[in-house]
């Protein structure tokens, strides 16, 4: 594995690469910017390009471009290789089995296909000759020019075959084609060209873009003046490369404003994700015109634990409301939700088309969810009415089961037994039969939460525990090795382990090192389930301690980079200087 990172390092440079994210400066030899990690308004990131390395001495975050996209995009170490790993076109035998490198072809080439079909809608957008009234309506809905090159809007022309055609051409084949959802088949068996014909004609045309960057789909929304009768959005279906269930569209141009706002506002439609980037509001997303779901919300929560909710007031609107709110708190999440004022405005892009300062208002003045519930309830029931009291605790009993915590919980059940005069016994029974009733009811999604959930360990807690799970798995082999090692630059509870394990005394520690081990040997792939390993442990030892010993070097560059922190604020140029020079050292 060594070798493939050492070829990403030298194909993705980590200027180019943190570049796509966030703005940088040319300051002496190394960039400068905005850390993206915390709120700051001088600049106090580093990108050294020389040596590939990156550090702010803000949050005394720091590492190379494995880290950096570990961090912003809240993912683990083997994802971020095989995404850094796809951007410089460099193949991962080890994570790779035979069967999918076919499925990894055939992914690459819907992706290029997607890319290149959102590119003509783009052009046709800016130069088709019916183009002209979708440019002026868009312009009515105060989308400027720049707005739409930044969610990559386009035009679909009204043709049976336009984009078929030129993918044809372009060398794709039908079935390719068809597979990326571009194009309906008139029966399912598709002998030739013929049988196909455009999915999107005459269309408005939104690109779903995922956290990394490409194009998976499609959003379709009826031209004005176009054919009324048809659906007025449609979209992409289901295919290898896009599943609805987890995107959320406008994510990638908003992870950065979520981290940093420390909240997510989730919305229904494309263009109110548009409309709100002419405000302050960098940090919105839509849904696919249905609630959220889990991967959506686990998605949210690699940015943010806070979430905001704005769908339409119809009774769809207020159903997707619902759905999502059990959906974000049985995550553990803080929900709120954003009423629109009462001016007329029926969604978000129509408030902001009327008044950004009315929008800015409707976010800041966001409703706690249950108080949200409490008030929409007693404003439709009698507290005092017996009939009415039942309704209200059904009500909100439904909500408050969903409360992750349950001290939080306990307050709502109290304040629900003061509401309606009630004993918290009684409800708390209730509640108990709910939650009954809910472990029978038969669960139509599988939580993507439930396996292999971590605990909130450091990295170097992590690679401490790859490694002594490597090492119960080869002891034999690898014992000559652990010789070399020293034991007490680990921390307390690993060297004890550690000094076990050399002696042969480790049974104490077998659940531990049984749970340490498993996740190497073995993978979950979700159609075969538990798949066993093939390790090269010579290779993964080296690279293992190789990576501790970069951990245990970036933990002294934070805490020099802590005492460069205390020395400015105390004006202390000349120990300022010191720990810049050790702190250099320490990168060579």
């Amino acid at each position: 594995m060594g070798n493939e990172v050492d070829q990403i390092k030298e194909r993705v440079g980590v200027v180019e690469l943190i570049g796509e994210y966030l703005k940088l400066d040319k300051a002496g030899s190394n960039f400068k910017g905005l850390c993206p990690f915390h709120n700051e308004k001088t600049p106090s990131f580093m990108v050294n390009p020389d040596r590939n390395f990156w550090y702010c001495f803000g949050c005394q975050k720091g590492g190379d471009i494995f880290s950096f996209v570990q961090e912003i995009e809240g993912i683990d170490f083997p994802d971020a290789l095989k995404r850094l790993a796809d951007k410089a076109g460099v193949e991962l035998p080890k994570y790779e089995a035979e069967a999918t490198k076919g499925e990894r072809f055939e992914n690459r080439r819907a992706l290029e296909i997607l890319e290149l079909a959102t590119k003509v809608f783009e052009h046709f957008l800016k130069n088709h000759p019916k183009s002209g009234p979708i440019r002026d309506y868009l312009s009515r809905r105060k989308l400027t020019p720049e707005l739409l090159e930044k969610f990559r809007v386009g035009y679909a022309p009204d043709g049976w075959r336009t984009i078929l055609e030129f993918l044809l051409k372009k060398g794709f084949s039908l079935g390719e084609i068809v597979a990326t959802g571009l194009v309906v088949g008139k029966n399912q068996n598709v002998q030739s060209s013929q049988d196909v014909y455009d999915r999107f004609r005459d269309r408005i045309v939104f690109p779903i873009i995922d956290i990394s960057g490409r194009v998976v789909g499609f959003s379709a929304r009826v031209a004005p003046g176009g054919d009324e009768k048809s659906a007025k959005y449609i979209n992409t279906p289901q295919t290898k490369v896009y599943d609805k269930s987890s995107v959320l569209y406008g994510l990638n141009q908003a992870k950065t404003g979520i981290r940093k706002k420390d909240f997510a506002i989730v919305v229904e439609g494309n263009v109110d994700v548009i409309s709100s980037h002419l405000t302050d509001s960098n940090n919105v997303v839509a849904v696919s015109g249905t609630a959220l779901t889990q991967k959506q919300v686990s998605l949210i929560k690699r940015y943010s634990e806070n979430v905001k909710l704005c769908f339409d007031m119809d009774e769809a609107g207020q159903r997707a409301t619902r759905k999502s709110i059990q959906i974000c708190l049985q995550a553990g999440m803080e929900v709120e939700v954003i009423l629109l004022n009462q001016k007329g405005a029926k969604d978000v892009s129509d408030l902001v088309c009327e008044s950004s300062e009315d929008w800015n208002k409707a976010v800041s003045g966001a409703i706690p969810v249950m108080e949200y519930f409490f008030s929409s309830s007693l404003s439709c029931h009698d507290p005092d009415d017996v009939k009415d009291k039942k309704n209200i605790a059904k009500e909100l009993l439904s909500v408050i089961k969903d409360i992750a915590d349950p001290i939080e919980q306990g307050y709502w059940i109290k304040k629900l037994s003061l509401t309606i005069g009630v004993e918290e016994e009684v409800l708390t029974g209730i509640l108990e039969k709910v939650r009954l009733k809910d472990i029978k009811a038969p669960k139509h999604e599988s939580s993507d939460e439930s396996f292999g959930q971590k605990p909130n360990k450091s990295r170097l807690q992590i690679l401490e525990e790859r490694f002594l799970g490597l090492f119960s798995l080869y002891s034999e082999q690898l014992h000559a090795k652990a010789k070399e090692m020293e034991c007490e630059k680990f921390g307390d509870e690993v060297a004890e382990i550690w000094k076990d394990l050399i002696d042969g005394d480790s049974s104490r520690h077998e659940n531990k090192l049984n749970q340490f081990s498993a996740s190497i040997k073995f993978r979950y792939d979700e159609k075969q389930g538990f798949v066993e390993n093939d390790i090269d442990f010579l290779s993964e030892w080296e690279t293992i301690l190789v990576e501790i010993k970069k951990e245990r070097k970036k933990m002294k560059m934070r805490k020099i980079g802590l005492d460069i922190k205390k020395a400015q604020q105390e004006g202390d140029a000349e120990a300022v200087e010191i720990l810049l020079e050790e702190f250099n050292k320490q990168m060579e």
